[in-house]
């Protein structure tokens, strides 16, 4: 059964569809999301060319026995919202799939649940376990032997170390680390270059501090450093 149904018709979606339709996965036949969400708001809507369905009529149109489905929508409410979906889509009676990218980094040791979508360069070492509706997005790296509970996120460029259990509905930001051998609890927020060294509670939250503007524009900074003036490398060649 190849066929298959996205929930969702935001960025998420788009993301996985283009995945899922460049490397042939399966064949992408319908959308479907809440009534109120319909991008027209009118039975005749489309997203990439395709068909969206109320999710209150899908069965009907697109019967469980003849497709499969995939759960693309973000992290809102720390990944609450979509594994709610989730439980919504199975109680029709859907099969839920696992988009892994062909392009990821891992061996025939892979353990990964229903309704997870992993990018490419995800690297995934021995050992490890992946939950249900899990999302690994570009260049993140799962440490040996580390557990990553359902219904997490994991941004790109993120790392685990080895021996990490990181707990269900967790927010992993953009390249952030968290060190080997740590236990992160359930419903934990790890913002964009976080470093975590030290096992953390449920529903614990970790924010890198930004960067601050320079007090100086880039062409007085270039100025200032005697580096080459904007474009002037352009006006050379």
């Amino acid at each position: 059964m190849n066929a298959l149904v996205i929930f969702g018709v935001g960025k998420i979606a788009d993301v996985a569809y283009h995945h899922i339709v460049r490397d042939h996965a399966y064949e992408v036949v319908a959308f479907t999301c809440d009534a109120e969400w319909l991008p027209t708001g009118a039975q005749g809507s489309r997203f990439r060319g395709l068909p969206v369905v109320p999710f209150e009529e899908i069965e009907r149109r697109y019967p469980p026995e003849s497709v499969s489905m995939f759960v693309a929508i973000g992290y809102h409410d720390l990944n609450a919202v979509r594994a709610a979906k989730c439980e919504a889509a199975k109680a029709k009676g859907y099969r839920l799939i696992s988009y892994v990218s062909p392009r990821a980094d891992h061996g025939p040791w892979l353990d990964v649940g229903e309704n997870c979508l992993i990018l490419d360069s995800v690297g995934i070492q021995p050992g490890v376990r992946i939950g249900n509706n899990v999302s690994l997005w570009n260049n993140a790296l799962i440490g040996h032997h580390s557990t990553v509970d359902d219904h997490c996120w994991i941004a790109a460029g993120a790392t685990l170390g080895g021996g990490v259990t990181l707990g269900e509905r967790s927010f992993i930001g953009l390249n952030a680390t968290v060190g080997g051998e740590l236990s992160i609890g359930a419903g934990c927020f790890l913002g964009a270059a976080s470093l975590v060294l030290k096992s953390a509670p449920p529903r614990s939250v970790f924010i890198a501090p930004g960067t601050e503007k320079f007090r100086l524009d880039s062409e007085a900074f270039l100025r200032m450093t005697r580096m080459p003036a904007l474009g002037s490398a352009a006006k050379k060649g």
